[in-house]
């Protein structure tokens, strides 16, 4: 028989807990995923949940040495379609009455920086509604993509400015995620949204190209930690930078598409690989981005990027 080969991606993350009352108690990502560890192993209680139409439940989670790991699957009712052999006859493929289809994420949340790296399966679940999976209780729990550190280093130099900004934002579905919001840029665009009843929303800033003062040239430098918030709070599908350095050279720079992310080619057993390869997938996912992850967290002992 052939072998079954893939190519599977991992994405970063970093998670973020934000109270969605004043007078609540800070809490950890570590109590979140050991509350979530006692309901699976509890003979009465499981860890299903609706979100959006659809159910989400931990088919498996444990803890590590580092932290925990664990499978996020999204169930589905569909009518299954028929299978066929080229040129020959056709069958039904029929579930049981109580199945429904099942679709599969593995990850593993790493405590020293609440790093989580999730497989990319957007059949299964998009990291912002396994944000909301994980929310619970008041606290709302963000994952908040990473980008590659020599970007991030580019884009908070000194010297370097934005000239040009392209920016598309949908709704947000969860507006207690963005209580709390440092910069009134985003604030604006929350009340934007909320105001105009949009779906999304697309802005383009840009300076004058023609002029040789700074101030009319780039854009606010205020601007570097706000695209940084809202990439981290917002669903945002595009953002597109123009960098300006000291000696007029234009970098492009995408916080979209410009993410930390692994990808390996492995072998599928089925639809899916097993459970203890997707595992080692994501240990090397960690450990070959261990000095990305460095440069863009810092070391432990060192003030953090935020």
């Amino acid at each position: 028989m052939p072998v079954n080969v893939k190519r599977v991606w991992c994405d970063f993350f970093q998670c973020q807990i934000i109270n969605s009352r004043a007078d609540l108690p800070a809490r950890t990502m570590e109590q979140v995923f050991e509350q979530l560890l006692t309901q699976h192993r509890s003979p009465d209680q499981n860890t299903v949940r609706e979100l959006g139409g659809k159910a989400y439940e931990l088919r498996d989670i444990e803890t590590t040495s580092t932290g925990y790991r664990g499978v996020i699957a999204k169930y589905k009712k569909a009518d299954l379609p028929h299978a066929a052999i080229p040129g020959g006859e056709e069958r039904e493929l029929d579930l049981a009455e109580d199945e429904q289809l099942l679709d599969k994420t593995f990850f593993s949340y790493y405590s020293d920086y609440a790093l989580i790296i999730l497989q990319r399966n957007r059949f299964a679940i998009n990291p912002m509604r396994f944000g909301r999976y994980l929310s619970q209780g008041g606290y709302n729990v963000s994952l908040n993509p990473i980008i590659e550190a020599a970007d991030l280093r580019r884009l908070m130099a000194d010297d370097v400015n934005i000239r040009v900004a392209e920016i598309s934002i949908a709704r947000p579905t969860n507006p207690a995620l963005f209580e709390g919001l440092e910069h009134n840029f985003n604030n604006s665009i929350m009340q934007s949204l909320g105001v105009s009843n949009a779906a999304k929303i697309n802005l383009t800033m840009r300076g004058d190209g023609h002029s040789d003062s700074p101030e009319q040239r780039y854009l606010d430098s205020g601007l570097k930690r706000a695209f940084l918030e809202m990439k981290d709070r917002f669903d945002v599908s595009k953002a597109q930078l123009e960098l300006e350095d000291a000696g007029g050279v234009v970098h492009p720079l995408d916080l979209v598409t410009d993410r930390l992310v692994y990808d390996e080619v492995i072998e599928f057993d089925g639809r899916y690989p097993s459970a203890s390869r997707m595992q080692e997938v994501i240990d090397n996912a960690r450990n070959v981005k261990e000095p990305e992850i460095l440069s863009y967290f810092g070391a432990l002992d060192e003030t953090r990027i935020g």
